[in-house]
């Protein structure tokens, strides 16, 4: 696949939640809009109030004498709302590039997509912001930086379950996705275009009970990460990384949630971006033991009570009650 088809086909995995972020965003800032028609004495204010009729048909200065505030909006509460109302608007503006990073190289993986998500973050922060002006409690001093970076780590939990998925272009040498994993939480969604090689088994530290890992070398198949509701990692990686599906849904172990892995017939032995070959062995490894169910010696009990009672037997010793 080319990597131009390979980034489409990328972002159409995660368009839906990309549309569902987007869509909130709108609602937002025409609440927004909403609440501040009519609100200040500024002509084009009144003129959005008012709508198409009111063009050439209205004398504005007479009507802005007579006209009265919009209701639940002070006029101390006008100039915040209006900052909440400009960032709304800009994040807007950015449409799809919001949610796609094209890596420098060299930057950090985990920085990269840390500052990415604190300028996202400022949709809530203009939240936020909305309501503590509505109340009365919006302290400058204490809230306008908010507008300017929100960082992930400040989210709440409705706000993380809200986020929006993220597309990343990053080069092999700089695919270290381990560094993501502390922004891997609630409902995070992140598939990456792997430029060049990488090491064969990069996603193996991302792996969890509860996140869905994929890593994609042929012809992709995607329908699983993108319906997959909960943390979801997806990489396009070169025919010399290891191909897996890791499904938390498809079982409680994690050898059984390893719904496909094919293992390259060779891996290259060379440092990537750092890493070096001992690195990446140890990676491949991990996978290996991660995917491959485990040898039981003997044979054991499949019902938990059975288990249960071989394990106290093997803690027993019975060799005082010998005759």
């Amino acid at each position: 696949m080319q990597f131009e088809e390979q980034k489409a086909c990328a972002l159409n995995a995660v368009r839906s939640r990309i549309d569902q972020f987007h869509s909130a965003l709108t609602v937002t800032a025409e609440q927004v809009r909403g609440m501040l028609a009519g609100s200040s004495d500024s002509e084009a204010d009144r003129q959005e109030a008012l709508g198409y009729f009111a063009k050439g048909k209205m004398d504005m200065d007479r009507f802005n004498s007579f006209a009265r505030k919009a209701p639940g909006i002070e006029t101390d509460a006008e100039a915040p709302v209006r900052a909440a109302q400009e960032v709304l608007n800009s994040l807007l503006a950015e449409g799809d590039d919001l949610f796609i990073i094209n890596m420098t190289e060299g930057k950090g993986l985990g920085h990269s997509l840390s500052v990415r998500l604190a300028s996202i973050g400022r949709a809530f922060a203009a939240a936020r912001i909305v309501d503590l002006a509505k109340k009365g409690a919006y302290k400058e001093d204490k809230h306008a930086a908010t507008l300017e970076r929100f960082p992930y780590a400040q989210w709440n939990s409705s706000e993380r379950a809200m986020a929006p998925a993220l597309m990343v272009n990053v080069s092999g040498e700089d695919f270290k996705p381990s560094s993501v994993v502390p922004l891997l939480d609630t409902n995070m969604k992140i598939i990456f275009n792997v430029i060049g090689d990488a090491p064969a088994a990069a996603l193996s530290r991302v792996i969890s009970p509860r996140v869905f890992v994929q890593q994609i070398t042929g012809e992709p198949d995607l329908k699983a990460f993108s319906e997959y509701k909960g943390i979801a990692v997806a990489a396009f990686l070169p025919d010399t990384a290891v191909s897996f599906v890791h499904d938390p849904s498809a079982g409680s172990t994690t050898y059984e949630r390893f719904v496909s892995i094919t293992f390259p017939k060779e891996v290259r032995k060379r440092p990537i971006g750092g890493i070096s070959p001992a690195q990446q062995a140890e990676d491949y490894t991990l996978l290996e033991s991660l995917s491959v169910p485990p040898e039981i010696a003997g044979e054991a009990p499949s019902d938990p009570a059975g288990k249960l009672s071989a394990w106290l037997l093997s803690q027993t010793n019975l060799a005082d009650l010998s005759a």
